[in-house]
């Protein structure tokens, strides 16, 4: 498996990898630590991840992120029976036997989220090239969410949908007043619009994760209660001490409009937790087709606030479990 992340952790990956374990598979997970924080070599439940890493990576630029991505791409060597790339900003690994392609998000339109000049431009329709050379040349594809299946279909082939579903666990229901934020930070707006509506409601709020946007939020809010990176074993007893999931993006996110459905919001619910997203989305339907929380309007903080009240009030008592199966029947589909 590759992805251009620490995998420290990636929530999919590492649960993809659990499973082809207990599946009586071998698994290695090959990362790139771009900030050089993580151990090289790890071994956790049953897979092991090796780390790759060329120099802190914090100050770099856009083009040198770029540079070195493809140096850590073309750097490796991996002699195994199946190659799982996760996303497509993988494509370019050198691989003869056959190729899984598990995709995320609509990696391409991520350098359109840091910008709109010639260069994101550019950036975005390089990757989207990237993203058809690599569905042409997978041997079979999953992807995270119903509408990333279509925009597949109009590629090449009929992919296979694998949400990030956990199957539920029993917390006891808070009734404190406090919103939770866990996942990556990459949009100081959506925090921004997070904090203004939690004042407004009335709750409190913590947040965890890392991200690129992580220094602006600590910088303009020097005063949240902001947790930190975490990992899988710290996501229950962050979890418990939440009441409501805030999980809402810029639909201006091309991914937002095609489909993404919120690791965080799936979290949350299997916890027995509410969560305030997107209304007019996919994710917004999902959240209220399920009942897993409340939609509002992006940037209404007024609406949004509302939204946080009301979804404190309900209740989740059953949501659907993992797609171990349906992933499991593509891997042994793709090695028999």
């Amino acid at each position: 498996m590759v992805v251009t992340n620490a995998c420290a952790p990636d929530p999919r990956v590492e649960r993809h990898a659990r499973w082809l374990v207990n599946d009586g598979h071998e698994v290695e997970i090959f990362a790139w630590d771009r900030e050089g924080s993580m151990p090289p070599n790890e071994t956790l439940s049953g897979y092991n991840i090796k780390r790759t890493n060329f120099g802190k990576n914090s100050k770099r630029s856009s083009l040198g992120t770029w540079v070195t991505k493809n140096k850590f791409i073309s750097s490796l060597k991996i002699d195994a029976d199946l190659l799982i790339l996760n996303d497509t900003d993988t494509a370019d690994v050198r691989f003869n036997g056959k190729i899984l392609l598990d995709i995320h998000d609509m990696a391409h339109t991520w350098p359109l989220m840091r910008g709109n000049s010639f260069v994101h431009k550019w950036a975005a329709r390089s990757m989207l090239k990237q993203a058809k050379r690599i569905i042409s040349k997978s041997d079979a594809i999953i992807v995270s969410a119903p509408g990333f299946a279509d925009w597949i279909e109009l590629q090449r082939l009929d992919p296979v949908v694998v949400m990030n579903r956990r199957n539920s666990q029993s917390l006891e229901k808070s009734q404190q007043k406090v919103l939770g934020y866990f996942g990556r930070i990459r949009e100081i707006n959506s925090i921004r619009f997070m904090i203004e509506a939690a004042e407004t409601a009335g709750f409190r709020i913590i947040i965890a994760g890392d991200g690129d946007a992580v220094d602006s939020m600590l910088g303009e809010f020097p005063d949240l209660d902001y947790r930190g990176p975490f990992n899988e074993q710290k996501l229950p007893n962050l979890i418990e001490e939440i009441s409501v999931m805030y999980a809402m993006y810029d639909p201006k996110r091309g991914n937002i409009m095609q489909g993404a459905i919120p690791t965080k919001m799936l979290d949350a619910a299997a916890f027995g937790r509410p969560s305030v997203v997107n209304a007019n989305t996919p994710m917004g339907e999902l959240c209220e087709s399920e009942g897993l929380g409340v939609t509002a309007d992006y940037g209404d903080v007024s609406q949004i606030a509302e939204a946080i009240e009301q979804a404190h009030s309900i209740e989740i008592t059953s949501t659907k479990g993992e797609d171990n199966d349906a992933f499991l029947s593509v891997v042994n589909k793709l090695l028999n």
